[in-house]
C-alpha cells in the first residue's frame, strides 16, 4: 500500500485569523482576481493535489477557460463603457455645433424675404399709395382656370384675383390690394383659397398657397429650437421655410 505525505499540503493550509487580517488588508486594495491571482491559485492546486488522484487535464482546461472568458468579458464592459462615456461626450459636442451653425445660418437671414406654406397672407403698405401681396401656388400638375379667392378677418370676401392657366410647378401671383370695386383695400393678413381645374382629371380641386413675408428676427424656443419672426404672419419654424428670395 502506498502512503501520501500530506506535510506539505498541510502547510499550505491557511491560518483563519491570518486570513481574516490579509483578506481586510487585500479587500482595500484589490476587489478582483487578476491574471497573476489565478495562476498563483492553479500552481498551489497543482502542488497540494493528490498523487494518486491528480486533477484532469480536462478540468484544468475548463478552469483556464472559464478564468479567461471571465476576463475577457470584463474587459469588454470596461471598453464598452469608455466608448459609452466618449460616444455621449462627442454627440453633446456635435449637438451643440450643429445649434451654433444653425443660430448663425438663422440670424443671416434677418432682414431677408422668405417664402413659407401658407393661407394666411399678408398685404403690406410700402408707401402711402402703394400696397402689395406676392406669393406661390405650389402644384405638381398642369392647372386650368386658376382662381385666388381673398378674404379679409371678417369673413367678407375683397376680391378674386383670376390667375388663368399653368403648364406645370409652381406659379407666383401677385395682388396690390385693390378690392372687387376697385377700392383699396387696408394692410393686414388675409386668408387665400385657391382652386383651379385638373388638367388630367378635368375636376376643380384646391391648390397650397404659398406667402412671402420679410424676416424681422430669430428666436430660440424649447429644446433650443430656431423660430424666425416674420412680418405679419408671426413665429414660423425654421424647418418651415421653403425659399429665400432675397
Amino acid at each position: 500500500m502506498s502512503t501520501v505525505d500530506t506535510s506539505y499540503a498541510d502547510s499550505l493550509r491557511w491560518n483563519k485569523s491570518d486570513t481574516k487580517t490579509k483578506a481586510t488588508e487585500e479587500t482595500t486594495g484589490q476587489k478582483a482576481l487578476g491574471q497573476e491571482d489565478f495562476f498563483a491559485l492553479l500552481t498551489t492546486q497543482l502542488a497540494a493535489q493528490d498523487p494518486t488522484n491528480p486533477t484532469s487535464n480536462d478540468e484544468m482546461i475548463s478552469q483556464m477557460t472559464n478564468f479567461t472568458m471571465a476576463e475577457g468579458i470584463s474587459d469588454l464592459g470596461e471598453k464598452f463603457d469608455s466608448f459609452t462615456s466618449q460616444f455621449a461626450e462627442f454627440l453633446e459636442s456635435s449637438e451643440s455645433s450643429q445649434t451654433s451653425n444653425k443660430a448663425l445660418q438663422a440670424s443671416s437671414m434677418v432682414g431677408q424675404t422668405v417664402l413659407v406654406e401658407s393661407n394666411e397672407v399678408p398685404l403690406f403698405q410700402f408707401d402711402e399709395e402703394t400696397y402689395g401681396m406676392s406669393g406661390q401656388l405650389m402644384m405638381e400638375n398642369g392647372m386650368n382656370d386658376i382662381r385666388i379667392q381673398v378674404t379679409d378677418s371678417s369673413g367678407k370676401v375683397v376680391n378674386t384675383i383670376e390667375v388663368g392657366a399653368v403648364s406645370e410647378g409652381n406659379a407666383g401671383f401677385y395682388w396690390d390690394g385693390m378690392d372687387k370695386d376697385g377700392n383699396q383695400a387696408g394692410a393686414g393678413v388675409y386668408t387665400l383659397k385657391a382652386t383651379g381645374i385638373d388638367a388630367t382629371s378635368g375636376e376643380r380641386a384646391e391648390i397650397k398657397v404659398g406667402a412671402y413675408s420679410s424676416v424681422n428676427s430669430v428666436s430660440f424656443g424649447s429644446g433650443n429650437n430656431l423660430s424666425l419672426n416674420l412680418s405679419g404672419l408671426g413665429s414660423v419654424s425654421m424647418d418651415d421655410i421653403l425659399e429665400v428670395a432675397s
